[in-house]
């Protein structure tokens, strides 16, 4: 049984480095949206990718050891939290679970809060571009047609083929 302690406390070590990880990358990706850096922006979001590929192989590897506990425990794995966990064993690991319960809440609560400003960022610049491009395909016609007098008839045709000659 310490052994698998041992073991899935070392996963959540593990899950809490990548996830820190991963909160330093989103407020890196947020200082890209806000400076415009495309480059810096797409670099971040290839480092997301791979931290959420290592937190997924991290979390397959818990989820068999919380299986193994859970039996050993006499609970169904998916009914076993981290908080029975802690109140199911003794102390070194009791403490120890307590603690890396408490700092991965209070780092995934941070990943949701910054991860939905960066969200509502890339909305907005979105919004940004869409509205300026609405201008500007409304400012000017692509081929008007001026009259003597000065004034322009801006055809419902525009960008249209409508004959092959002239």
């Amino acid at each position: 049984m310490d052994i698998l302690l041992d073991r899935f406390l070392d996963l959540m070590e593990e899950a809490t480095i990548a996830y820190k990880d991963l909160l330093y990358v989103l407020q890196k990706e947020r200082k890209a949206i806000v400076n415009s850096n495309f480059q810096e922006s797409n670099e971040a979001g290839k480092e997301k990718e791979n931290i959420l590929l290592k937190i997924r192989i991290v979390e397959e590897q818990r989820q068999n050891i919380q299986e193994k506990l859970a039996d050993h425990l006499g609970y169904l794995p998916q009914d076993l939290t981290m908080t029975k966990l802690s109140e199911s064993v003794q102390d070194p690991y009791s403490k120890r679970l307590k603690a890396c319960c408490s700092s991965l809440s209070a780092l995934l609560q941070s990943i949701l809060e910054i991860n939905s400003g960066n969200k509502a960022l890339i909305m907005h610049c979105l919004e940004l571009v869409t509205g300026s491009l609405t201008l500007l395909s409304n400012l000017m016609s692509t081929n008007p047609v001026y009259y003597r007098s000065g004034a322009v008839h801006l055809s419902e045709n525009n960008g249209r083929v409508m004959s092959g000659r002239i």
